[in-house]
């Protein structure tokens, strides 16, 4: 991996609601999970988490 898309990737995860929703999507393994679930196991807004996640 280059090291700009490294920084990036990483600033990405700088916040605490992005770092959360990486967690649990590790978690979770290649099944993943739906966004429902996700906003519900982390109890993030369904608006809060479609913005974390389109950032």
């Amino acid at each position: 991996m280059e090291t700009k898309t490294a920084i990036t990737a990483l600033a990405a995860l700088a916040q605490g609601s992005r770092l959360a929703v990486f967690r649990l999507l590790v978690q979770a393994g290649p099944a993943g999970l739906a966004a429902s679930k996700i906003a519900e196991k982390l109890d993030i807004a369904p608006s809060s988490l479609s913005f974390h996640l389109s950032n």
